[in-house]
């Protein structure tokens, strides 16, 4: 049987946001300053399209002072995703900026099954210390009951480990910025690409072996980047959670929009 093969979009709805280097690059740069961007990813196949991850609505953009915002429901239908082809969304993790506008995808994609690792999702609703303030300043709260409430719908998938979404697609356990953060293998015209969301915040933490300053487990994420690189056709195939390469590097589809591969 031939696998099939897809083309994955990068789509940014925010930024880019200004702070020092060694926020996404661990202990370097205290004195150089870098731009980030936010972004959700399309994979593209013949008859179906998966969104990885949510980005984040109005409100929470209005509350954490995002620059330049765009809403992303807005932003996919410019590369023709809606309610009628987006039957899965995977989240990479429940970070606020990747998690968040939770109701607004409830309506504009009622039918989308969400993919959510076990680890993760346990984590961010059971556990008491997801409630403290290193925890509590990178997710929201609303979207996290939002998502609890649908454990045992055929809303939510809870995925355990690494696991085949569909021919062509994998989803990938990569802790370490998170407990559960999952990163998503694609079949591609260029061979096995991954959507690495924030196990690589810029490409230079994948290159370089350091990863950013958001960590949970550091030993985990080490061992991420290797099972990542192993994973990829390509290096320069990991694609990374904030970088603003994604945007100026690679051919424009829309506003906003860039086909990585």
């Amino acid at each position: 049987m031939t696998v099939p093969t897809y083309e994955i979009y990068a789509v940014k709805y925010a930024g880019p946001v200004r702070g020092k280097l060694a926020f996404v690059l661990w202990m370097e740069g205290w004195d150089m300053d870098a731009d980030r961007n936010y972004y959700l990813w399309v994979i593209k196949g013949n008859d179906e399209i998966l969104v990885v991850d949510k980005g984040c609505g109005v409100r929470l953009a209005a509350e954490r002072q995002l620059r330049d915002f765009v809403n992303p429901i807005d932003l996919l239908a410019k590369i023709g995703a809606n309610k009628a082809n987006v039957k899965k969304i995977i989240l990479t993790h429940l970070h606020w900026d990747h998690a968040g506008g939770f109701e607004m995808f409830l309506q504009a994609l009622p039918q989308a099954v969400l993919y959510v690792q076990k680890k993760e999702f346990d984590f961010w609703t059971k556990n008491p210390i997801a409630e403290r303030a290193p925890f509590a300043k990178v997710s929201d709260e609303s979207t996290i009951k939002a998502l609890a409430q649908l454990e045992g719908t055929q809303s939510l998938q809870i995925v355990s480990g690494d696991a085949e979404i569909m021919p062509g697609i994998q989803v990938i356990l990569a802790p370490g910025h998170t407990i559960g953060l999952q990163a998503v293998a694609v079949n591609t015209l260029k061979g096995t690409a991954i959507v690495a969301s924030d196990c690589s915040h810029v490409h230079e933490n994948v290159v370089q072996d350091i990863p950013s300053s958001l960590i949970t487990d550091l030993i985990a994420w080490m061992e991420s980047f290797d099972k990542l690189r192993a994973k990829a056709s390509s290096i320069d195939l990991i694609f990374p959670g904030h970088d603003v390469k994604m945007l100026t590097d690679f051919p424009k589809e829309a506003e906003g929009v860039t086909r990585l591969v």
